[in-house]
């Protein structure tokens, strides 16, 4: 069976590096401020908030040494980082909002390198297709269900110098996803520290 097929006993997996706890409350505040103008969007938990490094998709069990090693590849050739969280927006633009997100100023280029780090480690094992698009670092609030209003492109664009906080980006993880009806549960499946 290929890679990225689905078949019962796969694994949804990513890489990502979660919001530290003390900045959730802030992104709390800012998706209430877009939920007052919003239609139909799947807001994310709290305990969810994290920023993607690298999407994976479902994973055959016994792959997933393979994804560890290439984390700790990708984890030793990086720096731990500090990170301004700041600015609402959305792919592809306010006006045609499908994913809202909250995005990083400060860092942001240390993320890049990070992601660059992870992506030759997968693509030199062979582990993941090469993605498309360009890595923009970002935290996902929510998934709009609906064409956006006029309001909420609004609100996004209102808020797209939102100051949130500074974290240090100290490690990042492998996540398993698991989708119920109430939403995704996420599990650490490893977490890889980088260095000072």
């Amino acid at each position: 069976m290929a890679r990225g097929e689905k078949k019962a006993d796969n694994l949804r997996l990513f890489y990502g590096v979660f919001i530290e706890h003390r900045l959730r409350d802030g992104v709390v505040a800012l998706q209430e401020r877009l939920r007052e103008a919003s239609g139909r969007v799947k807001w994310v938990d709290p305990h969810n908030l994290h920023f993607t490094l690298r999407f994976i998709g479902d994973t055959p069990p016994d792959s997933v040494a393979d994804f560890v090693q290439a984390g700790r590849q990708a984890a030793a050739a990086c720096r731990q980082f500090d990170i301004q969280v700041r600015g609402a927006g959305a792919f592809p633009s306010p006006q045609r909002a499908r994913t809202i997100w909250l995005g990083a100023g400060e860092g942001a280029d240390e993320f890049k390198a990070l992601h660059a780090a992870l992506s030759d480690a997968l693509d030199a094992s062979s582990l993941a297709e090469p993605e498309r698009k360009s890595f923009v670092p970002h935290c996902t609030l929510g998934r709009v269900r609906e064409r956006p209003s006029a309001e909420l492109a609004a609100a996004i664009e209102d808020n797209a110098n939102a100051e949130i906080g500074r974290m240090k980006c100290a490690e990042f993880c492998l996540i398993k996803s698991t989708l119920t009806g109430s939403g995704p549960i996420y599990e650490t499946v490893e977490a890889f520290a980088l260095p000072n």
